[in-house]
């Protein structure tokens, strides 16, 4: 898509064009909508209302670059992001430097926290910190755009609602593991996810990192990392891991 990117750095930054120049923008931008909805957002290409179209034609490209904190506190926002590529991390920081990963937004998915922010126009009182995890690509909508299209348009509201309910339900199993399951069932299967994620056995990751995905300390962290290695599941080396039994780690998985 470095096409689409390139055209997007001159169409959305563009103030004074002749009318002849702005027929031909006008077809332009309609292969771009047509390319970023198909291939980033599906879901969003059958919306065809006239509030939704304008949104778009209003909106400006981001970029940020991997490490870049996009959202931090209950601050209002004045945008979302429809992201193109690259993956963005929401989290919840504690007073003592502890870390929980809430959940990831990646191209095609909206941020909840950001949705809640535009609908209330404040925070209403949810702290949590976004970071990208990887240079990123996305179309920002502000919020009085935002507010148009999800009043007049039904389509553009089922899609955010079925977002909501989707990220709703992950952080309602979010809870329930924290709350009552063991800590190295819960590692076991981040361990198990990130190998699925990476079609691999071998896990590029810090003991740190793991921690802040699970909201504990390194110290607990490689306590139980010790004891998998111990029972000839894993393998650690200096950040990384590789998968030695499969079927141990999906033992671990199904103890109670």
């Amino acid at each position: 898509m470095s096409h689409v990117n390139n055209f997007l750095d001159s169409r959305f930054q563009e103030n004074n064009r002749s009318k002849s120049d702005n027929l031909s923008d006008d077809k332009a931008l309609q292969l771009l909508e047509r390319e970023l909805l198909v291939n980033s957002y599906p879901e969003w290409a059958n919306i065809d209302d006239i509030a939704w179209t304008n949104a778009i034609r209003a909106s400006r490209q981001i970029k940020a670059s991997r490490g870049t904190t996009l959202m931090r506190g209950s601050a209002p926002m004045q945008q979302i992001m429809l992201l193109l590529s690259g993956s963005i991390r929401v989290y919840n920081p504690s007073k003592s430097g502890r870390e929980i990963t809430l959940y990831r937004v990646s191209p095609g998915d909206l941020c909840i926290l950001s949705l809640n922010s535009f609908y209330q126009n404040k925070g209403d009182g949810v702290f949590a910190e976004a970071e990208a995890e990887t240079d990123i690509n996305a179309l920002g909508i502000n919020s009085q755009d935002f507010q148009i299209v999800l009043r007049e348009s039904e389509k553009f509201r089922n899609i955010v609602l079925s977002t909501l309910n989707s990220h709703l339900c992950d952080l309602m199993c979010l809870i329930q593991e924290t709350a009552f399951e063991n800590l190295d069932i819960r590692l076991a299967n981040l361990i198990a996810q990130l190998a699925k994620q990476g079609k691999t056995v071998r896990i590029d990751i810090t003991h740190q990192a793991l921690a802040r995905e699970l909201g504990t300390t390194r110290e607990m962290i490689s306590r139980i990392l010790k004891e998998f290695e111990q029972r000839k599941i894993i393998k650690l080396s200096r950040g990384f891991m590789d998968i030695l039994s499969p079927e141990g780690l999906q033992q671990l998985q199904q103890a109670k």
